[in-house]
């Protein structure tokens, strides 16, 4: 059925809708814009038109406006189409679905989709942390900077591969491969949960085409870093958080269906230290709205917090291993301190002499716009704790003099998750081979099986030439799916179906963690990226019937 556009149209909430949403996207593009091209979205011009970043927003708002309109009313016909249909495939590939053999089948068509990567890139992308994990710990220091059960299979993969004489080569393709073969079966699971919530037939088939030729899911496959299986235990915990809230009866009734959800969560902090911020910070959302099943939700999170202490505590002095640095969590403060001090920012004398102790002359001026390392390497993380109040209240005092640098400095480290015209780099095909001369060290090299996938990877990854092409340009970058997460949580808003912001929570918790971390990198922003398909259903799915609260007394 079409929907009738002239009734649409007279509905005052989609024109606030529209409006609301043309004012963000018109100020995510002239600020990525300005940041981009400019370094500051502060920049005055001589045209007018654009003198500020306020006239630049109001001259793109009626663009942004009319998208997003047309946007919403895209989706209203697909969801009343939908809806009307009851959800029914009428597909030809009916009789695959009803297969005996349907989930390991499609579970080896992902692992298949993985191989163009794995063959242009073997053994697999060893990188970023994955060198300095193996070399650390067979040095005999052991750390939870990164997390042990990652760090643990790692070790233990080369451990046993040079046991047996086998090259490290060999070890990393160990490893991918497994990583491969979990990865495929989580998407696996993705297929399945459409399946069994009778999502359209036109998102079941989109959402395979894009988990087998999305070129990142098969970079993002091979890349030993613990960020590829969070982001597939990241997309079970929200298919966790849709099942609780969706169907709380049947799924709180289910000791099973709470263990399996108990056990996503506790993975989630287990592959990532953020994974439980993400949590808690969804927490107390969650508790209220399955106020009735608040205790059986509660011993979920007290797992949770439980194995937290275990891992921070007992497990660490069990392992020896040494606690993480909280230098980690404090990105912005370095971020926006250093570019108030390259910048000639105001800041006194007295309060130099509290910031000083933490972060040297020296270590400010290494400020870097898109990453925070080159200042988090010489953060005095022991000075800050014994005068944390009384430098979080300078580093306060010296923002609401520095507003503008402050906001600069924030935007800049973070403009790739949510700018789709971001620059930045994304994701290099590349080994890195570091300490070459230290026999604790992996010593990893790539060494291509078949040149054509190694030319086509290196193109997206090392080269990102899709810069090049547009719309590909955009849905490719990171900032879009941010966008797509902005526009379904208005969406939802628009159709009035507050509950389904539960089924969003997961991703906006996430992602106010990581606007709080080093750098705007890809594998950061993957979790979302997997997650779009989600972000698709969640708008288009048919309207579920109200949980029932408890009457109050």
């Amino acid at each position: 059925m079409r929907l009738r556009f002239p009734s649409a149209l007279r509905n005052l909430r989609i024109w606030l809708c529209a409006l609301t949403g043309g004012i963000l996207f018109a100020a995510f593009d002239r600020c990525g814009y300005l940041l981009k091209r400019y370094g500051t979205i502060w920049a005055v011009s001589e045209n007018p038109w654009h003198r500020t970043i306020f006239h630049r927003i109001l001259c793109r708002l009626p663009f942004y406006v009319l998208a997003v309109l047309l946007l919403l009313l895209a989706v209203e016909a697909l969801r009343t189409r939908y809806q009307r249909r009851k959800g029914v495939c009428s597909l030809s590939w009916t009789p695959f679905r009803r297969w005996k053999y349907w989930f390991p089948a499609v579970w080896a068509i992902y692992f298949v989709s993985f191989l163009p990567a794995f063959l242009g890139g073997f053994p697999g992308l060893f990188a970023a942390d994955a060198p300095n994990q193996v070399g650390w710990t067979f040095s005999g220091w052991l750390t939870a900077h990164h997390p042990l059960l990652h760090t643990g299979i790692l070790c233990l993969i080369f451990s046993a591969t040079r046991a047996l004489g086998l090259s490290d080569n060999i070890a990393a393709a160990v490893y991918t491969l497994l990583q491969m073969f979990a990865l495929s079966g989580i998407f696996a699971g993705l297929s399945r949960f459409l399946k069994k919530e009778k999502a359209p037939g036109w998102l079941r088939v989109g959402t395979a085409i894009y988990l087998c030729i999305f070129p990142f899911h098969g970079l993002m496959a091979i890349y030993t870093t613990k960020d590829t299986i969070f982001a597939g235990i990241f997309v079970l915990c929200v298919m966790q958080v849709y099942r609780m809230c969706t169907r709380p009866e049947v799924y709180f009734g289910s000791r099973r269906s709470i263990a399996r959800g108990t056990a996503c969560f506790v993975l989630l902090f287990l592959f990532r230290n953020n994974g439980l911020h993400t949590l808690l910070l969804a927490a107390p959302f969650l508790l209220l709205y399955l106020r009735k099943y608040w205790k059986k939700l509660a011993l979920m999170f007290a797992c949770v917090l439980l194995s937290s202490a275990f891992y921070n505590g007992p497990l660490l002095s069990l392992l020896n291993a040494e606690p993480g640095n909280a230098r980690e969590a404090y990105s912005v403060i370095m971020q926006t301190l250093g570019r108030t001090y390259i910048a000639g920012g105001d800041i006194s004398e007295e309060e130099m002499e509290v910031i000083r102790p933490v972060m040297s002359e020296e270590t400010l001026a290494l400020y870097a716009e898109d990453i925070s390392d080159p200042i988090k390497n010489y953060f005095h993380t022991e000075a800050f704790s014994e005068n944390k109040w009384e430098f979080l209240k300078t580093w306060v005092s010296v923002g609401l003099k520095n507003k503008k640098i402050y906001i600069d400095a924030f935007l800049n480290t973070t403009d790739a998750l949510w700018y789709p015209g971001s620059d930045e780099e994304y994701l290099e095909f590349v080994c890195f081979d570091i300490e070459q001369d230290n026999e604790n060290y992996p010593h990893v090299q790539m060494t291509p099986l078949v040149d054509a996938f190694y030319e086509y990877y290196d193109a997206i990854g090392t080269d990102a030439a899709f810069r090049d092409i547009p719309v590909v340009r955009e849905l490719l970058s990171m900032g879009f799916y941010f966008w797509l997460l902005v526009f379904a949580s208005l969406y939802v808003i628009y159709r009035r179906e507050y509950s389904r912001l539960l089924w969003l929570l997961l991703f906006w918790t996430y992602m106010a963690t990581s606007f709080l971390g080093p750098s705007a990198a890809l594998r950061y922003s993957y979790p979302v990226m997997l997650g779009a398909p989600l972000l698709v259903y969640f708008m288009v799915s048919k309207k579920q019937r109200p949980y029932s609260q408890p009457q109050s007394s």
